[in-house]
């Protein structure tokens, strides 16, 4: 049993696992297989391989960058759509690796600081910025931004950050520049490692609309190893439409629980379902 998608408190202010609490949950589980795939950093994978060494679990290197891509058609009115790529595999302290999740975190704060000075110099409210004990991120500014003005285009299901967030992919668009899949894929390959979509079949606003078979078709032509078909709100339907667009484009298959917490359960998908990913990457299960 495998879990490919599990962050620890190295992903800052958003998840609680620790490598120890983690593995204790991950024998319970039965897993033999898990992945460390905090955003932006692998500063936890050598301490939970370490626990793993200790308990027979592997632990599979990884990391969850956060991405943009004008894949497909733009049938959102968005210039482009918000990923999230998982990366597996690498050296979790190589330089490229490093680089690019620097890269990631210092343009999300330079995008946060133009947009913040761009909107309150236009007029619109921001409360609570100034509170946030960290600098804020672009999702900061969105969610303070949905919260405090009546924007224009808010799609019925937008909360409040995903509402700021479409103002600003909609209406200033050239001051959010999150990094383009290709340019994961470009580390990928540097790195030796395996690229792969989140979560596509996932609903959560502007930040979550699932991939069509024209965005895994668009994403495979830039090099897109492959796609994390099981996944916990993934419905029956979506499972088997990723299962085949991945046949169709030769992509790797991957699942995992996206757990945060340890509230939130780790999955326990079949390795077999996942062999092929799992021999690219080095890991032969029974």
């Amino acid at each position: 049993m495998i879990d490919l998608h599990i962050h620890t408190n190295a992903t800052p202010h958003h998840a609680t696992w620790t490598p120890d609490t983690l593995m204790a949950a991950a024998v319970r589980a039965g897993l033999q297989v898990i992945a460390v795939t905090d955003h932006n950093t692998t500063a936890s994978v050598r301490a939970v391989q370490e626990a793993g060494g200790r308990t027979g679990i592997h632990v599979i290197s990884g990391v969850e960058i956060d991405a943009g891509f004008p894949a497909g058609r733009r049938d959102d009115r968005l210039p482009f759509k918000l990923w999230h790529v998982l990366v597996y595999g690498a050296d979790p302290e190589h330089p490229s690796l490093l680089a690019l999740c620097r890269s990631v975190d210092e343009r999300n704060l330079a995008d946060a600081d133009g947009l913040q000075r761009h909107l309150i110099a236009a007029g619109f409210r921001l409360p609570g910025i100034d509170a946030i004990e960290r600098p804020p991120r672009v999702a900061d500014i969105g969610a303070a931004l949905g919260r405090a003005n009546d924007l224009p285009d808010r799609a019925p299901e937008d909360d409040d950050e995903s509402a700021g967030m479409r103002y600003i992919l909609t209406r200033l668009s050239g001051m959010y520049r999150p990094p383009g899949v290709e340019e994961i894929v470009a580390v990928a390959r540097e790195t030796g490692s395996v690229a792969v979509l989140a979560h596509p079949g996932r609903s959560k606003g502007v930040y979550a609309i699932p991939a069509t078979a024209e965005d895994i078709a668009v994403m495979a032509e830039v090099g897109l190893d492959g796609i994390e078909v099981y996944y916990p709100t993934h419905r029956p339907e979506q499972i088997a439409m990723y299962r085949h667009l991945a046949q169709q484009h030769r992509l790797l298959i991957t699942g995992g629980s996206d757990s945060h917490h340890p509230h939130q359960p780790l999955a326990r998908w079949p390795a077999a379902w996942c062999r092929a990913f799992l021999e690219r990457v080095g890991c032969v299960t029974n």
